[in-house]
């Protein structure tokens, strides 16, 4: 048993790290405008793209579970030693038995991730993103052109170098009613502050307007002090989206609550649920495939052709179902109906004697 465990653990992990890391790359690439644009550290950066690896595992592992297994039975197929397990006495029971033991675990695996580190993850990340982009962001501001905040703000910029710097600046401020107020500064700095971003400007003047006289009066500076209220309702209120409340919010949430989403949150509770059983579903299909007809090489690739349609069937119609559960309910039973009958197929499929020729009672001693 140890045996076949040890041969299968590692192409399951092997493809199982392949897939969810070329997801990772993919998904962390669309966070380098964030770096740039609000100037986010190094180690946020590391930790958002880190934070992605709860959501990746529960969708690559199934995968990973289904080759890693295929692979690892077939091989012991063909280089005859699932025979000699069988002609020791093992049932294919006990062979499938490993298999299913590793399938179990990764089983658990997904559902530690889907039922709490998913949910604790995405809330992690999405407030990281949150932070650097309403409190700690320097704003974004483009080398010559104006970038207006809240309408009521305006700031160009001619040059911008790494560290805030900022040459060649020109601010027109209309925040406050009855004063128009224009700024130009051969160059500033922006800085981070808790009650958001400023700019400090060097070597400039001051040009202020009373709209209601027409007065206007002039200030020159070596140093001026402007904060950017780019919200001016204050830091919008982050909304917790789905996909960060555990499985007990998902179902324990009222119509009250949620209105017209409520089906949308019982889909995503259930697909938390539906992952870890399609896990098992997987690896039996895998063992199944390789189990469940005779020991030879011939046609042994319809059977592998065969196993892995059924698989990708499977995760179509489970993707499929679980898309259509946001608006129909009933697409649940069909769910769980489909996982337990592809689980009880599999098992049917790997029990002693299934798919072998039978031999007649009469048949001479050879054939046996």
């Amino acid at each position: 048993m140890k045996y076949i465990i040890r041969n299968a653990a590692g192409p399951c992990l092997f493809v199982t790290a392949v897939l969810t890391g070329i997801i990772w790359v993919v998904q962390a690439l669309r966070f380098v405008d964030e770096i740039i644009n609000y100037d986010m550290s190094f180690g946020a950066f590391a930790l958002i793209t880190v934070l992605l690896l709860p959501q990746l595992l529960p969708v690559t592992m199934p995968i990973g579970v289904f080759c890693g297994m295929l692979y690892a039975y077939w091989r012991l197929s063909t280089d005859s030693e699932l025979v000699v397990m069988r002609a020791a006495g093992l049932s294919r029971v006990s062979l499938a038995r490993p298999g299913l033991i590793l399938g179990g675990a990764a089983a658990i695996l997904v559902a530690s991730m889907t039922f709490y580190f998913m949910p604790a993850a995405n809330s992690t990340m999405r407030d990281t993103r949150f932070a650097w982009k309403y409190i700690y962001s320097t704003i974004v501001l483009r080398e010559g052109a104006f970038t207006a905040l809240k309408d009521r703000l305006t700031i160009y910029v001619r040059e911008r170098r790494p560290g805030g710097e900022l040459y060649g600046l020109l601010i027109h401020d209309d925040r406050n009613p009855g004063r128009a107020v224009t700024m130009m500064a051969e160059k500033g700095t922006l800085l981070r502050a808790e009650t958001g971003p400023e700019i400090i400007l060097l070597n400039g003047n001051r040009q202020e307007r009373n709209l209601s006289t027409g007065e206007v009066s002039l200030l020159y500076f070596d140093r001026y002090n402007v904060e950017i209220d780019s919200f001016a309702a204050g830091v919008p209120v982050r909304r917790q989206k789905i996909e960060e409340r555990d499985i007990a919010e998902l179902f324990s949430v009222g119509a009250d609550d949620v209105g017209d989403e409520l089906d949308k949150y019982r889909a995503e509770g259930h697909r938390r649920i539906a992952l870890p059983l399609l896990t098992v579903a997987f690896a039996l299909i895998a063992i199944a495939t390789v189990l469940s007809g005779e020991f030879d090489r011939r046609g042994s690739w319809r059977r592998l052709t065969l196993g892995c349609i059924c698989a990708g069937m499977l995760q179509g119609a489970v993707l499929g179902l679980l898309q259509a559960a946001n608006t129909e309910p009933l697409m649940i039973g069909l769910l769980y109906l489909l996982l337990a009958g592809s689980i009880g197929f599999a098992l049917f499929l790997i029990r002693a004697g299934a798919g072998m020729k039978q031999v007649p009672q009469n048949a001479p001693e050879g054939a046996a």
